[in-house]
């Protein structure tokens, strides 16, 4: 290769927080360099304070509603030029240069579901997408991928553009944090769209069967709830915690991974709790059977056919959720096979190399096809 490519890499925000970007912009592929982020400089954290994490979500939630009202996706621009081409992370570009475009889901290119499929909207979302300076769209998984089958059927001009790119992360090497009982751990950012009462309620149940299982929750969680378990001295509530105390604190201290994630388009925390091998008990919901293998390294639940929405507290779906933990904690030797098949599949299955392989091979295409060639 005569030389390296540059990437500007965009975001409708500041800057991304988000695991899926830290571990692009920190782990690139060898020959890209991301011309506005150096590792040393730019130190990218994932937010790890409940405090700052509601905060943020504020200030969003405001900029959505504007966005809302005039009916626009995110629409970006950049006035530099000393790159070959723009990787647009959820968001498209007004540029007349080569860019991809990459997302968890159809709908998150704008900043809410009712602009993207606002008939305004939408229609500024396919003529970005059809244009030939659009070169690439990056679905985070299969599940992504249908969702924008489902909103250009047949357009074939949008739908060639696919190309499934899964979230990566480094191998972990790490040690076991040594304990006497068994803990369950629940993570989340969200409380309600993540599962949170649920998750507490599976969590009070099985803390009166099993007397000397530990519960680890970590959440901003709503005073209410707070209130109602953590008189249960078996269930410890935390806040939102630095990724680095949770890779080297707390992941490797537990030996249950617990995480319903109904409102997820990926779910970071999955990979993740696997790479430290944790057995999963999750939900069947979006993308969840792309990372975890139902009965091998976990189990994951169906949510019941007439569920309500996140705060569905179905007494058969609660009872499936306990049942499939409960198998875990009373069974040392499940875990130890589900702990060893987790390990291997993240470090199968979520690759740095493997990623960087095909997202090199994604951008070299795009400047490729915009009449630049390196050799």
């Amino acid at each position: 290769m005569s030389k390296k490519i540059d990437i500007y890499f965009q975001y409708p925000w500041k800057f991304p927080d988000s695991s899926y970007y830290k571990n692009i912009l920190d782990y690139p592929p060898k020959g890209v360099a991301f011309v506005n982020y150096t590792k040393k400089e730019n130190k990218f954290n994932v937010i790890g304070s409940s405090k700052k994490f509601l905060v943020m979500q504020k200030i969003k939630n405001l900029l959505r509603k504007f966005l809302e009202f005039l009916s626009l996706p995110n629409i970006t621009f950049t006035l530099r030029n000393d790159f070959d081409l723009i990787h647009c992370a959820h968001c498209l570009s007004l540029n007349k240069k080569p860019w991809i475009v990459d997302t968890e889901v159809y709908d998150r290119v704008a900043s809410t579901g009712k602009i993207a499929y606002s008939k305004l909207g939408k229609w500024i979302i396919k003529k970005s997408l059809e244009s030939d300076y659009c070169k690439k769209i990056i679905a985070w998984s299969d599940d992504c991928k249908k969702t924008f089958e489902e909103a250009f059927p047949g357009n074939k001009k949008i739908l060639s553009k696919i190309e499934v790119l899964h979230f990566a992360l480094p191998k972990i090497n790490f040690k076991r944090i040594p304990h006497k009982n068994v803990r369950v751990l629940f993570v989340a950012r969200w409380f309600d769209a993540k599962g949170g009462r649920q998750t507490l309620e599976v969590f009070d149940r099985l803390s009166r069967k099993y007397p000397k299982t530990e519960f680890w929750f970590i959440c901003p969680t709503p005073k209410e709830f707070r209130e109602r378990y953590e008189k249960n001295k078996q269930i410890k509530i935390m806040d939102l915690v630095p990724q680095e105390i949770l890779f080297k604190k707390i992941y490797p201290a537990v030996d249950i991974f617990f995480y319903p994630g109904f409102g997820d388009s990926y779910g970071f925390a999955v990979p993740e709790a696997m790479m430290f091998g944790l057995p999963i008990v999750s939900t069947k919901t979006f993308a969840k059977s792309e990372l975890v293998e139902d009965g091998k390294n976990g189990f994951l639940v169906k949510l019941p056919s007439n569920w309500k929405g996140y705060a569905d507290m179905s007494e058969s779906f609660i009872n499936e959720l306990c049942k499939k933990t409960e198998l875990l904690i009373k069974d040392k030797n499940l875990r130890r096979k589900m702990s060893k098949a987790s390990r291997e599949l993240a470090i199968k299955k979520f690759s740095i190399e493997k990623r960087n392989q095909k997202l090199y091979k994604i951008y070299l295409e795009a400047i490729n096809g915009h009449g630049k060639h390196f050799k």
